[in-house]
């Protein structure tokens, strides 16, 4: 009876990993929630958007917002901060709250397609 009982407890456990493990992956570009982006609040001060930038850019690929980039222009740290918190939305599904905020109206502008 032990024996079955320390069996089926493996099992669970080797479960468990391999489910952890596939939902645990780093995202693919989809959201959890759809039609929801995190953005910039305008009135987040400019310094804390920009050490954001630096930080997240650390963690994500921000080539888009880097000259030549689709979401270059216009070169305002808000603008690139709002594109930035979006990445890192969906990579880490939270929006920070003291500088983001969550919006269902999509941002996207010309060749600038936020994910």
């Amino acid at each position: 009876m032990d024996k079955i009982n320390m069996s089926l407890f493996l099992i669970f456990c080797l479960f468990g990993s391999v489910y952890g493990y596939e939902t645990n992956s780093k995202p693919s570009g989809q959201k959890d929630i759809p039609d929801t982006w995190c953005i910039a609040k305008p009135n987040a001060p400019q310094d804390k958007l920009q050490g954001f930038i630096n930080y997240a850019c650390g963690e994500v690929d921000c080539g888009v917002v880097q000259p030549g980039g689709q979401c270059y222009d216009p070169n305002t740290v808000l603008s690139h901060a709002s594109y930035v918190l979006d990445l890192i939305y969906i990579y880490r599904k939270s929006c920070n709250p003291d500088i983001g905020i969550i919006t269902t109206v999509d941002p996207s502008y010309g060749d600038c397609k936020y994910p």
